[in-house]
């Protein structure tokens, strides 16, 4: 198991392998991207977290091929040194912030303030002369703008990161996935609103398309990216793995309790609900 402080990291020192960072490494996505990427075993895999002892960070640690090392996107300095002599970051965001009353827990100005500094660093990475490849997980969009009016401030503040990377003149080495909401989602609870063996609950209407994806395949994308970076760079992809309605999906789900003689309904949650 290796769990590294900032002060065990070299940059300077020989690498067998190609070094990816990993930002929010224990977050869904970042644990999907990692577990992905240690499968290969071409890449040293620098795991990032604020917190190196949790219970996700030391499974991770466990990993073959993989480090994890403390880092916060809300410290510009940490990240410097966690990018210390990276060929290739994979940079995730979160709006997500403690739950105030009045304000929810979805902080837009949180998520541009991590990218921001995220962006910046990679920047100076990038200088230094041995970033080779940054892929930048931002959120689905339409190719028409106006078809994404009006759009969640959580959609927003990841298009305006893409916005500032362009400004940051690292287009030419930055790949952007655009990936739909995760299946993983289903799995949270929300008061009144979880899954159960009677009632499906989700974000649309039962009968609007609804674009899914689950964070392995997150992770498969990065690993293919990664494989083909000339391929994929200077590129920005919306990614998905299913498209179904609110009512296909129950249906889907009153196959699997058919036997128990259960009929399942599809609820949609309110949108007030989703801002908490």
């Amino acid at each position: 198991m290796i769990v590294l402080d900032q002060s065990g990291i070299d940059g300077s020192r020989i690498k067998s392998k190609p070094v990816i960072a990993v930002t929010m490494a224990t977050s869904r996505q970042g644990i999907g991207v990692v577990k992905e990427l240690c499968k290969t075993n071409k890449y040293q895999i620098r795991a990032i977290t604020r917190n190196t002892m949790t219970e996700k960070a030391i499974e991770l640690a466990s990993l073959k091929n993989v480090e994890v090392i403390k880092g916060d996107l809300m410290d510009q300095r940490s990240l410097n040194k966690a990018f210390e002599g990276v060929d290739g970051i994979f940079g995730n965001t979160t709006p997500t912030k403690g739950w105030k009353i009045f304000r929810g827990s979805i902080v837009r100005s949180y998520e541009i303030e991590q990218g921001f500094n995220l962006i910046n660093q990679v920047k100076i990475a990038y200088k230094k002369g041995n970033l080779k490849h940054f892929i930048f997980s931002s959120i689905s969009k339409a190719k028409d703008p106006l078809k994404n009016d009006p759009a969640p401030g959580h959609f927003t503040s990841k298009w305006d990161i893409e916005d500032y990377i362009k400004k940051m003149d690292l287009r030419k080495i930055t790949t952007v996935l655009r990936p739909v909401s995760y299946f993983e989602n289903f799995e949270n609870k929300i008061t009144g609103n979880t899954i159960s063996k009677d009632i499906f609950t989700g974000i649309v209407g039962r009968d609007t398309k609804w674009q899914t994806i689950s964070v392995e395949d997150i992770g498969k994308w990065v690993r293919g990216i990664l494989s083909k970076p000339d391929q994929y760079k200077n590129k920005a992809i919306n990614i998905a793995s299913e498209e179904l309605t609110g009512d296909e999906m129950a249906a889907i789900m009153q196959k699997l309790v058919l036997s128990e003689g259960i009929k399942i309904n599809y609820v949609m949650i309110p949108r007030i609900v989703i801002k908490l």
